[in-house]
């Protein structure tokens, strides 16, 4: 379904006390991973991806183990699994040795920020695909992809997608056909190195030159000084396609004091990671904030072990009716084992808890209702198809006892209802509903219409939230317009 957004090219026209809201995931009070192993001992840090393969849960992580000496270069790309996605097993993949032995559940592709996906139609020895910052023998580091038939054992290809920082994440887009690709890139803002980020499509044929996604400006700053910090920019992002836009939960990095100046293109090093939401309308387009760029998942709210930083997984899952999204917990700010001088401080780094710095914890939210609008009394909201006759329009909504939603479909060219589908011929829509078909008393799900645009919806919401919507063409495989 497509999520009632702000700009949604098929909202054309909303009243003035519309609200345009965001739902706070419910977050597990307990870690689903820590790092108990010699592989993970001092942490496992989702920087990377969790799929459905069939009937089971898979999830890729970097690990870093017990004997890390504090360089990123001594992490590894780890493999869980479980069966409902809540206990996870460490198999021993027996492929890439840590402490002396092959006895972990590592994996041997060497990526840092490697995002994973299965990719649909790819030969079985290319069944599954990542992305990540990986360090060519010969040509040093650069975002490269790699391939594998079970997701242990990976084939790097050698000419490098992209030159970026060692931020990348990536996902399968099934209403493109395509991967959607962000890459980070340090660029010079109002006059300091920050941390940009640029996007790309990638199929098996070739990937289109990255374009300016998100780059951080004033307002970065005020949020960040208005949380007791200095400035701002951003650290990476998960994403979420969806039938219209696609939803990035942003990684807003907020610096503290000092600022070194002895890493290369970095402003800020020090600080905190909030987590908000972003979205795209259109296919390659203006990313947007949600207005006022509110925190969506903040360590100040979260449990001890995730007080520091936050950061996500690639892309949620949907489970049953809900939508879980895998997150990083960081018991500390990032940078907090290093000194002013970016160099490992052994006093810091001897302070790792037991189970790691970094745990792995989950988000959940009722499938396609992260983003929507709700009406505090009585409003009104027009929908209109993008092409072709809709044969049904379909609503996730939610109202209060006393709250109810009434659909008029109007004359595009001059406004009027149609006969026999006014508000008062709707039948109404009370209560809790994930997949509510409009209907209208004596009428069928929607009118035949053989000449001009099909009509409009007019959605009257009375003490209630539209957080999806979906017109659907009968007849056509997971149409919908």
């Amino acid at each position: 379904m497509h999520p009632a957004c702000e700009g949604h090219p098929q909202i054309t026209w909303l009243s003035p006390g519309m609200q345009f809201v965001q739902t706070c995931p419910v977050v597990s009070p307990e870690p689903v991973i820590c790092g108990d192993t010699g592989a993970d001992g001092s942490g496992a840090q989702l920087y990377g991806s969790v799929v459905r393969d069939g009937g089971l849960f898979r999830l890729w992580y970097t690990a870093f183990p017990r004997e890390w000496d504090g360089r990123n270069s001594s992490s590894r790309v780890a493999c869980v699994e479980s069966d409902d996605g809540l206990l996870w097993r460490k198999p021993r993949h027996g492929v890439m040795p840590c402490a002396g032995s092959t006895d972990n559940h590592l994996t041997d592709l060497l990526f840092l920020s490697p995002s994973v996906f299965i990719e649909p139609g790819a030969p079985p020895s290319m069944r599954f695909r990542a992305f990540g910052w990986y360090h060519h023998p010969q040509r040093g580091w650069a975002s490269h992809t790699a391939f594998s038939a079970d997701g242990i054992k990976w084939s790097v290809e050698p000419e490098p997608l992209y030159q970026s920082a060692d931020g990348i994440t990536s996902v399968w887009n099934p209403y493109t056909n395509s991967a959607l690709v962000m890459v980070e890139r340090s660029r010079y803002v109002r006059g300091v190195p920050r941390r940009c980020w640029f996007s790309s499509e990638w199929t098996r044929k070739g990937a289109t030159a990255p374009v300016s996604a998100l780059v951080p400006d004033e307002f970065d700053d005020v949020a960040a000084v208005s949380r007791g910090f200095n400035s701002g920019d951003y650290y990476g992002m998960g994403l979420m396609p969806t039938p219209g836009p696609v939803v990035g939960f942003l990684w807003h990095f907020r610096h503290q004091l000092p600022l070194l100046s002895t890493t290369r293109n970095q402003f800020g090093n020090f600080g905190r990671i909030d987590i908000s939401l972003v979205y795209q309308l259109d296919r390659g387009g203006k990313w947007m904030h949600f207005p006022g760029r509110p925190d969506w998942l903040t360590p100040e709210r979260m449990p001890d072990w995730a007080r520091g930083c936050l950061f996500t997984a690639s892309s949620p899952i949907e489970v049953g009716d809900e939508t879980w999204l895998y997150f990083t917990g960081d018991a500390h700010r990032h940078g907090w084992f290093l000194d002013y001088q970016w160099k490992v401080d052994p006093k810091l780094k001897a302070m790792v808890d037991p189970g790691g710095f970094a745990r792995i914890g989950l988000a959940k939210w009722p499938k396609d209702r992260l983003l929507g609008y709700r009406a505090p009394l009585l409003e009104r909201l027009e929908l209109a198809p993008r092409a072709g006759a809709a044969s049904r329009l379909v609503l996730n909504v939610v109202t209060r006892p006393d709250g109810v939603v009434r659909v008029a479909l109007v004359n595009r060219r001059d406004g009027k209802a149609m006969a026999g589908f006014d508000f008062e011929d709707s039948v109404p829509i009370c209560g809790d509903h994930r997949q509510a078909v409009v209907r209208w008393r004596g009428q069928g799900s929607w009118p035949a219409v053989t000449q001009g645009p099909p009509p409009a919806a007019q959605i009257e919401i009375a003490k209630g939230t539209l957080y999806a919507f979906d017109f659907v063409l009968e007849g056509i495989a997971g149409g919908s317009t």
